[in-house]
């Protein structure tokens, strides 16, 4: 039956709405040519050293390809490719794109698969910069969009078994398994609770007073096991993956140390009673209180969200008459505590606090709207009971587990093993992104549309100020770092002493990996780099080509000393302007090749000759 014309401007308005806000999320990345999120350069320079590699001489002499001893690949399988067209660094933004714009797509597809409605996916936007995102960790970010997907397709029961639809799983699961752990697990037991197991369910239905006996049980039992297993087949490629994995990766070997030099790796885990108190700067963490307004009026949605799904879950069939006095509250409400907020907005200052600064920006003005407006949903649920028709598929709302067992895993999972950090705050952000499925398969009311207003209005504010101080940062921080890198050869080796110092303007260290810039250039050796870490695509060759081996964390306590003891590795040292000079202390070993006003490069006279590739 094809929707009638209201439905259907309905639905085509949604979707312009829906991909509007999304795109508006990436819309930081396009504000500046480089972007502060931490560990993006080393993702760029892998792309460069794997894409090059094959073809060059000189990386051959330094480096080896390492594929099977990582899973962490999606980012460079798919950087390479694109960097043939849009060159290393615009591949590594559009990759930094993808991961925004795709976990809300992938969450309504996830949600609309399972019965439940996907306008709750406009949770995920206020989200989209969250800290894992700022430190760069797009493996792990791009994962999570690929296990909902595949669990989309895996809810449907009808064609699960298929071949196309098996084939398809199978390599949304390969690709969720080389993204990173996390999100291959999330899809692991997604897949699990989604199980049809129709014997036993028969069994226990078809005996008296729900007690079958032990024989039908047991032959139930055996013939459920045969159908689960037909129904997970699309897991055994992804399994011999990990297979392989487990026997090549020094991961598993304790006595690896990062860098080659070091103590044994052991899990430290976080002091448990700072676990809620941490949980703010875990889910947004930005300077200022722009960040703790959006979390407020994300957190006001979430419980609006359960509220509704708490109100209309368990009712079968839909309300006889159109209950248009709930749906106006439930608009009216909001609109007019965003007017109110408008018109006086120091009324509300006990919302963030009466020694609040006064807005400053639209992006401000617009955050601390959606705050009160989000109060404003909330007080409307209190005041209507709408109750429309809920689906009742029981197996996809065992899906609602999947945040539950992401936030237990937060509480309990370690916060490092030794080289691997953060490990339980990736678990707190995945909850997060996927705790719309908590709601199961509920069919929302009038009240969705107010809270994707809300998120929408939340988000705008926050992508705003993000892309400004991604501008400031660039200005401020970064500097002159592309003048003082374009002095410098490729080709050769360079050592970037950079104090490790935190952003003014973002809440990482971005450039803890300045040195990548160079290699993403066509540099040969960059240090500091990850080449010598075990979840490198890349390791360096042992022998006189090699770099001098660096202590644990040398990163944030850059010794030029220590890098290269007799100085005469490195053909250039990047020196962070207003820190201890090192290379300037030596100046019978390097000379002055560019001053700036934020950088210096020095150069060693007669260093590593040029090699053409």
């Amino acid at each position: 039956m094809a929707p009638t014309r209201p439905a259907a401007l309905q639905r085509a308005l949604f979707e312009l709405a829906f991909g509007a806000v999304t795109l508006a999320n990436a819309a930081p990345l396009a504000a500046s040519h480089h972007v502060p999120l931490q560990d993006l350069p080393q993702h760029m320079a892998a792309i460069a050293v794997l894409r090059a590699l094959p073809f060059s001489h000189t990386l051959g002499e330094y480096f080896t390809a390492t594929l099977s001893r990582t899973q962490y690949l999606i980012v460079y399988l798919l950087g390479i490719p694109l960097s043939w067209v849009t060159g290393v660094e615009g591949a590594g933004k559009l990759l930094a794109a993808l991961t925004v714009v795709s976990i809300p797509y992938a969450l309504r597809f996830a949600l609309r698969r399972t019965g439940g409605d996907e306008r709750m996916a406009s949770l995920a936007w206020p989200l989209a910069w969250n800290p894992q995102m700022m430190l760069g960790f797009l493996n792990f970010l791009l994962g999570v969009p690929l296990a909902l997907v595949a669990l989309g397709l895996f809810a449907d029961r009808t064609e699960r078994l298929a071949r196309r639809r098996q084939l398809a799983l199978a390599g949304l699961s390969l690709a969720a398994f080389y993204a990173h752990l996390v999100p291959y697990g999330l899809l692991g037991l997604g897949a699990l609770l989604l199980l049809d197991l129709p014997a036993s369910a028969k069994a226990l239905a078809d005996a008296p007073a729900g007690v079958p006996p032990l024989g039908a049980l047991a032959r139930a039992l055996v013939a459920d096991l045969r159908h689960a297993v037909r129904q997970l087949l699309f897991l055994a490629p992804s399994l011999v993956a990990v297979a392989v994995w487990l026997l090549r990766t020094p991961a598993t070997d304790a006595s690896v140390r990062a860098g080659g030099v070091g103590v044994v790796a052991h899990p430290e885990w976080p002091p448990f009673i700072s676990l809620p108190r941490e949980l703010s700067t875990v889910l947004l963490d930005f300077p200022g209180e722009l960040d703790e307004r959006a979390l407020l009026a994300w957190g006001l949605c979430a419980l609006s969200a359960a509220a509704m799904a708490s109100a209309w879950r368990g009712r079968a069939e839909p309300e006889a008459r159109d209950d248009g006095a709930s749906k106006a509250v439930l608009l009216g409400v909001p609109a007019v505590f965003a007017v109110a907020y408008l018109v006086r907005h120091r009324t509300f200052a006990f919302v963030w606090g009466a020694l609040a600064a006064p807005e400053s920006s639209w992006s401000q003005i617009f955050g601390r709207m959606a705050v009160v407006a989000s109060l404003g949903v909330f007080a409307a649920l209190w005041a209507t009971r709408a109750r429309p028709a809920v689906s009742t598929d029981e197996p996809t709302a065992r899906l609602a587990w999947l945040p539950a067992a992401c936030a237990l895993l937060y509480m309990v999972a370690p916060a490092s093993y030794g080289w691997i950090w953060p490990i339980h705050t990736r678990f707190a952000v995945t909850a997060a992104l996927v705790l719309p499925l908590l709601v199961g398969a509920t069919r929302m009311g009038a009240g969705a549309w107010a809270l994707c207003a809300v998120m929408a209005a939340t988000s705008a504010g926050l992508a705003g100020d993000v892309g400004a101080r991604f501008v400031m940062w660039e200005q401020t921080e970064l500097g002159d770092l592309d003048d003082a890198l374009a002095h410098a050869e490729p080709g050769r080796r360079l050592v970037a002493i950079v104090p490790a110092a935190a952003s003014g303007h973002v809440p990482n260290v971005p450039l803890l990996h300045a040195a990548a810039y160079y290699q993403v250039r066509g540099g040969a050796v960059a240090t500091f780099s990850f080449a010598d870490f075990p979840q490198s695509p890349f390791r360096y060759r042992e022998g006189p080509m090699r770099p001098p081996r660096l202590p644990p964390r040398w990163e944030w306590t850059t010794d030029l000393l220590v890098a290269d003891p007799d100085l005469n590795y490195y053909d250039y040292v990047l020196a962070r302007r207003g820190v201890y000079d090192a290379a300037a202390q030596h100046p019978h070993r390097y000379e002055l090749r560019f001053e700036g006003r934020d950088w210096n490069l020095y150069a060693r006279p007669g260093g590593t000759p040029r090699r053409s590739p």
